[in-house]
């Protein structure tokens, strides 16, 4: 089957962004060359469009005799519309191809929006089957009846350490780190409010790391009485993060719209608990006070609780962070994904 593997071409947006890092883990764990991931999105969907155009000639004119598959990653909005041409182009080159779903909003999009609806369900009915990254989803696509194979293959954790992180031999200050784009939907806001009412036993820090309303968060924690406990990071580079990420305590994410965060992922894999919301596929990936802590997001008070709890339970945070650890190398690891992954190439 590894030949087949390396006759597939994966689509999406192969720089930044979460759906990147999917796409650039995939790409190494199938040890495919650079030229087999295709590049379709820049900042906008303008400046896509040379990216989509490129495509296109090169499935339509160029034929891609010795591809086999085209793996295929959609998102919401933009990304239907891109997709579903790309899709449609694979259609008249008579070539097979799945369509992998991702995006924290695709459900509210797909509900809402009917553009996007009509798009995806097209591109869904092209394809030759589709990959869910929860059983939640699966459940969504399900109800849709849109006659489809559908796979759920949970997105793998490259950075699973051999050991989780000593949590014990640390010093007296706790480090929290938060990682995400700064808005409201993945409950920056509420992190920072729910860090100012806290009281700790220890200094406690707080590390944010994203893009988005960088400068709404400063200016909120230039008013915080702890300002001098928040470090506001802006874009950091996904590898340097990694590099960071051991250093932490533990990891906050109280989003209010998820499908399957790479932040928690990553933090798993390290043996760095996680305190995070019932939002999306969350639950699937973390067990309430056995892998990590899950509040209903918008609940400033317990998040608060919450992070007087954790910070002042230093055998609590080794536990759940152990737990985590083992649980993200029995499901998530590199080599679990691609037993799944080549069962599903091998069934197209």
């Amino acid at each position: 089957m590894k030949d087949l593997i390396k006759k597939t071409i994966h689509i999406g947006p192969v720089f930044g962004s979460g759906m990147g890092t999917v796409i650039q883990g995939y790409i190494k764990l199938l040890g495919l060359p650079k030229e087999n991931a295709w590049n379709s999105h820049k900042e906008n969907f303008v400046k896509s469009l040379p990216c989509l155009f490129s495509i296109c000639i090169r499935i339509l004119l160029k034929k891609q005799k010795d591809i086999i598959c085209f793996h295929i990653h959609l998102a919401e909005r933009g990304s239907a519309l891109r997709k579903f041409i790309i899709g449609l182009c694979l259609k008249l080159a008579n070539k097979k191809f799945l369509v992998h779903l991702h995006g924290a909003d695709f459900q509210k999009e797909f509900s809402k929006t009917t553009l996007t609806r009509m798009l995806t369900k097209m591109l869904i009915k092209m394809s030759n089957a589709i990959i869910c990254i929860t059983e939640d989803m699966k459940i969504f696509i399900e109800k849709e009846n849109l006659n489809c194979r559908i796979f759920v293959i949970s997105n793998l954790c490259e950075t699973i350490a051999e050991r989780p992180v000593d949590l014990e031999n640390r010093n007296e200050d706790i480090c929290i780190v938060y990682a995400g784009r700064y808005g409201e939907r993945k409950g920056v806001y509420d992190l920072l409010a729910a860090f100012e009412k806290a009281n700790f036993n220890a200094p406690v820090h707080l590390d944010l790391y994203g893009d988005g309303e960088v400068e709404k968060v400063k200016e909120i924690v230039a008013k915080s009485a702890k300002k001098h406990l928040i470090t506001v990071h802006g874009w950091t580079a996904h590898s340097e993060y990694i590099k960071r990420l051991p250093e932490y305590d533990f990891l906050v994410l109280p989003t209010y719209a998820e499908v399957f965060p790479m932040s928690i992922l990553e933090s798993m894999g390290f043996g760095i608990p996680v305190v995070s919301t019932y939002a999306g596929g969350i639950p699937e990936m973390i067990e309430n006070n056995k892998t990590g802590i899950l509040f209903e997001a918008g609940n400033i008070e317990k998040l608060t609780s919450i992070l007087e709890k954790f910070s002042n339970d230093k055998n609590l945070r080794i536990e759940l962070g152990e737990s985590a650890w083992k649980d993200a190398k029995a499901r998530f690891s590199p080599e679990i994904i691609l037993e799944k992954l080549d069962n599903i190439y091998g069934s197209i």
